[in-house]
């Protein structure tokens, strides 16, 4: 356990849980993911690998926003482990594939030494990237966390849960599964010591300063029925290069990297088409859009220069407050704290980002916005919060203070004053009375329906199920005349009061 728990090290403070709501057509399994606030513990590890509870989730990012592991989350169904493997190893990548829970591929990079959770990002863009899964989602999913304002990243599901009879093991280099201590034994085979040293080689010189994804197609090979559009983005980068004989040279690269290279009348018709106008690479469509990587493509001389689309967003957690608050991963480095109503209009998205980023993303069609905020909330991570921050808390929270710090009732009349009254371990009070502080306190989540609920809860709590069945709704509240008037009270549990003062330290001598 200690060896796996120092593997998979990463965040201490909170770990990740799914609760499963079954499989879909394609295998991929459904369900929501939370943040549990707890200390990573010993036994967590430990009934993880004996397949006890949950399992358990890692965030690999760390409180100084370093990483000592990260993966590449490879979720396409269904897919060629042997071949995926058998390609890494061609590439000497030193990555470890496990099998994820719902038969996708996790690719792990294990360092020796913690390192920015920044570099492991971008290492791992790179490279899934570079073997075609450009979509594929990388862990850390943040170069940093807000901690202090609750949040606490992305976590990711462990591999070897009920190790003994696991279903999410590792795959040795012939494809098949490995074993825990095999596990082990490929960690050490692979783990890195610099990821400096963790690199892509593509053909020197091809596409120079220009879109790396064009750079690995030309080294590797077109797809085949890609040839045209693969020869098209080639045009595009060759017309920025090399205005005055971006047509020559089109036709070179056509021989030398196009495997058969298009008839010479093909050729002729995309340099027609790019003659027309200045167009920007074809990033959303095949072949490219498999080995696109954005972050790097805007360095180069000759890449998309931030003009091809809207920014990267990434990465939705939910602190679940009332309301609740958002944390989204803007770009590589950016974590943006937002409420409900910035993640949903784009102008006050927009704004959100200028006041805390200093950045403006462009506004994309309204259509384009809804799926892409679709597709966030279809993955995002729930942060379960204390019972305070929770509706239920807020609310007994609130109770609390509306029956023990305003002014009580000397006796029962004086509940016709709003002022609650206590008497043999019962708090009595109006409902109304109770309705109006809360409004005054901008408490609004519950409806008077919701308030006899949540009373009648609290009048069960401290009785047994024998006692709760005996109560009936009479016992739950009474009907007083009062000086004349009629008063429906209702009645909770007393709240302990505070036996004695707070203690202040007198001071001698005054200080100044």
């Amino acid at each position: 356990m200690e060896k796996f728990k120092f593997i998979f090290e990463g965040l201490d403070v909170a770990y990740g849980q799914h609760r499963s709501n079954g499989e879909r057509a394609d295998g991929k399994q459904e369900g929501k993911s939370f943040i549990v606030k707890k200390l990573v513990d010993n036994d967590l590890w430990q009934n993880h690998l004996d397949g006890k509870g949950p399992s358990l989730g890692i965030i690999p990012i760390m409180t100084d926003n370093t990483a000592k592991w990260g993966c590449i989350d490879i979720d396409v169904y269904p897919i060629n482990y042997q071949k995926l493997i058998s390609d890494i190893r061609k590439l000497h990548l030193p990555l470890v594939a496990c099998r994820s829970k719902s038969g996708g591929v996790h690719l792990f990079l294990f360092l020796k030494q913690k390192v920015a959770a920044k570099l492991v990002r971008n290492k791992l863009r790179e490279v899934a990237a570079f073997i075609g899964y450009s979509t594929a989602e990388v862990f850390p999913k943040q170069s940093s966390i807000l901690i202090s304002k609750g949040d606490y990243g992305n976590f990711l599901n462990l591999p070897y849960y009920d190790s003994k009879k696991t279903k999410r093991y590792a795959y040795k280099d012939d494809g098949t599964a490995a074993t825990y201590q095999e596990f082990l034994d490929l960690y050490e085979q692979h783990v890195v010591e610099d990821i400096s040293k963790v690199t892509v080689k593509v053909l020197e010189g091809v596409i120079k300063d220009g879109p790396p994804c064009l750079q690995q197609l030309c080294t590797q090979g077109f797809p085949e029925g890609t040839r045209n559009n693969g020869l098209f983005n080639i045009g595009v980068y060759l017309r920025k290069f090399d205005p005055d004989n971006w047509k020559i040279l089109l036709e070179e690269h056509n021989r030398s990297h196009m495997k058969p290279p298009l008839a010479a009348q093909e050729v002729v018709i995309v340099q027609k088409q790019l003659e027309k106008k200045s167009y920007n690479y074809k990033c959303k469509e095949p072949p490219i859009n498999a080995y696109c990587n954005a972050t790097l493509c805007r360095t180069r001389k000759y890449g998309i220069q931030g003009d091809n689309g809207p920014i990267d967003i990434t990465s939705l957690a939910k602190l679940d407050t009332r309301p609740p608050v958002w944390f989204l991963q803007v770009g590589d480095d950016a974590r943006l704290e937002l409420q409900t109503e910035e993640l949903q209009v784009q102008h006050k998205f927009q704004r959100a980002c200028m006041n805390a980023l200093n950045i403006m993303p462009p506004i994309v069609k309204p259509s384009v916005w809804q799926e892409t905020i679709t597709r966030l909330l279809d993955k995002q991570t729930l942060i379960t919060v204390a019972d305070d921050g929770s509706v239920a808390g807020q609310f007994e929270a609130y109770l609390q203070e509306f029956c023990t710090d305003r002014v009580q009732a000397l006796n029962r009349d004086e509940i016709l004053l709003s002022r609650p009254w206590t008497e043999e371990k019962r708090t009595w009070f109006r409902l109304n009375d109770l309705q109006d502080y809360l409004t005054r306190k901008k408490f609004n989540y519950y409806n008077p329906g919701q308030i006899i609920a949540r009373l009648r809860d609290l009048q069960d709590r401290p009785l047994t199920e024998e006692e709760r069945e005996k109560l009936t709704d009479e016992d739950r509240f009474a009907k007083w005349n009062i000086k004349g008037k009629s008063a429906r009270v209702w009645w909770i549990p007393a709240f302990p009061k505070q036996d004695s003062d707070f203690k202040i330290k007198e001071i001698d001598e005054i200080p100044f």
